[in-house]
């Protein structure tokens, strides 16, 4: 049974208007199975505490759609 779903999700700090713009996830998809274990790695600035962030609702991101136990969170 499927417990997360990641659908294209990207976030990108800064305005539109003037400064610039930083990507920090680029279209991430990965879904999650009850009783899978999953590992975040990665160097340094690749955007591992900024996807948890989102998959802990503490951020939301810029694009894409994030799904838990059936539900869209990002709305």
């Amino acid at each position: 049974m499927e417990i997360l779903r990641v659908e294209n999700i990207s976030k990108v700090y800064g305005s539109k208007k003037g400064s610039k713009q930083y990507m920090a996830l680029k279209n991430i998809s990965f879904k999650v199975n009850e009783g899978e274990f999953i590992g975040v790695m990665g160097p340094s600035g690749s955007g591992k505490t900024t996807l948890l962030n989102i998959l802990g609702s503490i951020d939301k991101p810029t694009t894409g759609r994030l799904i838990i136990d059936g539900q869209d969170i990002t709305g």
